[in-house]
């Protein structure tokens, strides 16, 4: 694979994209708008830019961690890193003009708030954790935003936040050899791995709960409970290895996360059928 394909994370791109395209369809139904596939790239080509100015800034880091990734490698020099980072949140920018004028706001502050992260609040104590989880979680936001009814995936987003921030301090656990000789200041570092873990499972717990919430308030049917605890089985069998295997959790927690857009996206199709 291309070094300009491959440091853009093409698959984690492209999911994101994905999430926008069924959080379209969950706020305003089938058939779409044109509006949903146009976010859908705009968020394809952000996330892009995220994934690159992300290893710009994390250069000297992956040469411990990373070695693989594409700047330690020497396959991208770290100007053309910069300056293709740049390019794609332009670009992402100019898609989101033809959107909405929310999507486009979204756009631009989700963008700045990428640059930042990568630059410095991702190696502050939690703050680094909540942006990112944000960020992720934002996804189902802008797909809200295509159709303009940011209020009907408001519960997903909550869900996906919580959960978000939980991975992301698991993989500051498995990261923290790397952290300690940037002299960063995660959640581990400063805490210990075991409170830091701790906080994760709170985190996850909460997010557990929250995905009960659209069936509480009658937002979805009976269907959407079963699907939703047959899922927490999972999330709760990721719950109790993150106490051994904190890697293998995050990444089954990553899968799990995707299952709970699937079980939100059926249930409206289901509902909208009905």
């Amino acid at each position: 694979m291309h070094p300009y394909i491959r440091i853009t994370r093409p698959v984690n791109s492209v999911m994101s994209g994905f999430a926008v395209f069924i959080a379209g369809i969950i706020a305003g139904g089938y058939p779409f708008t044109y509006k949903v596939i146009l976010a859908s790239i705009v968020s394809i080509v952000a996330c892009s830019g995220g994934m690159v100015i992300n290893d710009y800034f994390d250069y000297d880091i992956d040469k411990i961690n990373r070695k693989d990734r594409v700047l330690p490698r020497g396959e991208m020099n770290l100007k053309a890193a910069f300056f293709y980072a740049v390019f794609l949140f332009v670009f992402a920018c100019f898609i989101a003009y033809f959107v909405n004028f929310k999507a486009f706001f979204i756009c631009i502050t989700a963008s700045i708030l990428m640059f930042l992260y990568a630059y410095k609040l991702k190696r502050m104590c939690f703050v680094g954790n909540i942006l990112v989880g944000f960020l992720t979680s934002l996804t189902f936001l802008y797909g809200g935003a295509a159709v303009n009814k940011m209020e009907a995936v408001g519960m997903l987003f909550i869900c996906s936040f919580l959960a978000n921030i939980s991975r992301e301090i698991m993989k500051d656990i498995d990261d923290i050899k790397g952290d300690k000789e940037m002299g960063s200041s995660t959640l581990p570092i400063i805490y210990g791995e075991k409170k830091s873990l701790l906080i994760s499972q709170i985190f996850l717990l909460s997010g557990m709960v929250t995905t009960f919430l659209p069936y509480v308030y009658n937002i979805f049917g009976v269907q959407y409970l079963f699907m939703i605890s047959v899922l927490n089985i999972f999330v709760f069998w990721t719950l109790y290895i993150s106490k051994k295997n904190v890697s293998r959790a995050e990444k089954s927690l990553k899968i799990e996360m995707y299952g709970v857009l699937f079980v939100f996206f059926v249930s409206k199709i289901i509902d909208q059928i009905a």
